[in-house]
């Protein structure tokens, strides 16, 4: 058994892509309906941020604020950002925290791992204000106890410091320890750089083989850990 398990967040305990598809669908629809920006040329606008963002701050926690992709975007449009930035800010987030849910058989898992007295951090390339939010959306957070954040160590997975900074905080070694993510570049090969046994969470996503177990569903990693469900 795993003295310490590291969770990624997005697209490892709930489904990012489906959360932020509903959401920017209603961001952009709220932006057509208040602003007058047609969806079409606000999408495209807003696009155009992003990349300029994540250009800009490339590697860094900054790069996924979307404060900065908001407040770019409107300036993109000649709009004065200080009118609108907060509360598309919250119109988008709202939306999306609305509509998650947690992958079939996470909390289950979580809780065994807190029952057998595993300790658990989650290990993720975002500011660490909304990966709280999402968290305690998801009703994840009561099984966690650390949290590491790209902002919290200035650098992005698959820096080694993003996984050694968690078995800090968890007080494991690397050979005691676990890693879940969705990312080959950054997660799995990362955490399988530092000594840290990865499991590469597919979902349902067709992979091609390769050297690292690979698990799709919680079910199974139940089935794993502790030998049913």
């Amino acid at each position: 058994m795993f003295k310490g398990v590291i969770f990624d967040i997005d697209g490892t305990l709930y489904d990012y892509k489906s959360a932020d598809f509903i959401a920017m669908k209603n961001f952009c629809a709220f932006v057509e309906k208040n602003l007058g920006v047609e969806e079409k040329i606000f999408r495209e606008t807003y696009t155009a941020a992003r990349n300029i963002i994540h250009a800009r701050l490339k590697d860094t926690a900054a790069s996924h604020s979307r404060v900065l992709m908001i407040q770019t975007a409107l300036e993109l449009l000649g709009r004065n950002p200080f009118a609108h930035v907060l509360e598309l800010y919250d119109v988008y987030w709202n939306f999306f925290l609305e509509n998650m849910k947690p992958f079939d058989g996470a909390e289950d898992f979580l809780r065994e791992l807190k029952n057998f007295g595993v300790k658990t951090s989650v290990c993720t390339d975002m500011t660490a204000h909304i990966q709280y939010r999402k968290l305690r959306r998801l009703g994840l957070d009561k099984f966690i106890d650390f949290m590491v954040t790209s902002e919290e160590t200035g650098c992005e997975k698959p820096a080694p410091v993003m996984f050694t900074l968690a078995l800090e905080k968890m007080q494991v070694r690397a050979d005691e320890a676990a890693f879940f993510g969705d990312t080959l570049d950054r997660d799995i090969e990362g955490a399988a750089a530092v000594g840290i046994e990865p499991f590469w969470f597919v979902a349902d996503k067709k992979i091609a083989c390769g050297e690292f177990k690979k698990i799709y569903s919680y079910r199974d990693a139940y089935k794993i850990f502790f030998g049913g469900i």
